[in-house]
Parts: C-alpha cells; structure tokens; sequence
C-alpha cells in the first residue's frame, strides 16, 4: 500500500508540475499575443497614414514629370535663362482714363515675343456701376481703375538663332 500510495504522490507532483507549466506557457503566450496585436495595432496606424500620403505623393511625382517636360521642352525650343532680365512693374489701384489705361496696357505688349508680363495681381474696372470696359463711354463716364503688379521678362541678348 505505501508503494501504491507514493506512485499517486508522484503522479500527483509530475500532474501538478505539468499544469504549472502549461499554466506559465500559457500566461507567456498571452503576454506575446498582448505585444502582437500592440504591433499590430501601431502597423496598421502606419498603414492607414501611408495611405493617406499617397494621393500626395502621387501629385507631387506627376509635379515632377511636369517639370521635367517643360524643361526639355525649353531645352528643345533653344531658351536660355541667361538671355533674359527681369523687372518688377507696379501701378498702385487708382483712377484712370480710359486712354491712359489703354497707353499702359499696350506698352506691356509692345514688346512682342522678346517681352513677356507676369501678373500676379491685374485689376481694371469702371467707376460709374452702367458703364462697360468693352463698349465706348456714355456721357458723364467717370473713368476707371486700374491696379497691375507683376514681373516683366525681357530678352537682354538679341538671339539670331533659330530654335533647335
């Protein structure tokens, strides 16, 4: 009876071992399960921000492809950035008559294909609320307003040769 008594014992420790054991694998699988779905977690927030760049980075490689083009094709039509100058040109918001507006405006594009103007703010408008920028004045026409700021290109070397 002792021998079948000390062979429970010992069934009963290698049960109690075994069970301790599965018990601490088992809390170290939680702990890793635990880690895993936190990288998870911070991966699938890195997924959703690249996500959210890519219409951007799309935007900015086709930027890119368009800037390359618009250099070869400058490249092709023989420009040469040292060949020209350029000029910051204001004319303050203010009253203007009509030929006055039209001397300044046609100065602008007097200069043909060696001459370009940039505005960056162009403003003409008639004072009295009846009249027309595009029709001739009516009696008691009070003029207009007219506002320019921009940068003037010009060539400053004559260029002779054709484009490439």
């Amino acid at each position: 009876m002792n021998a079948t008594r000390t062979l429970k014992l010992v069934v009963l420790a290698l049960a109690t071992a075994l069970l301790g054991g599965g018990a601490w694998m088992a809390h170290k699988g939680l702990k890793q399960l635990a880690w895993e779905r936190q990288q998870l977690a911070q991966l699938q927030l890195g997924l959703d921000s690249a996500r959210r760049l890519i219409p951007e980075v799309q935007q900015r490689e086709q930027l890119v492809r368009s800037i390359k083009e618009v250099a070869a094709q400058v490249d092709r039509m023989g420009f040469d950035p040292s060949q020209w100058g350029e000029r910051r040109l204001r004319r303050a918001q203010g009253p203007a008559t009509r030929a006055e507006a039209a001397q300044f405006l046609g100065e602008l594009g007097r200069g043909g294909a060696g001459q370009i103007f940039v505005a960056d703010v162009f403003d003409i408008a008639t004072v009295s609320s009846d009249a027309s920028l595009f029709h001739p004045p009516l009696p008691g026409d009070q003029g207009l307003t007219l506002g320019v700021t921009g940068t003037l290109h010009f060539q400053t070397v004559s260029v002779s040769q054709s484009p490439r």
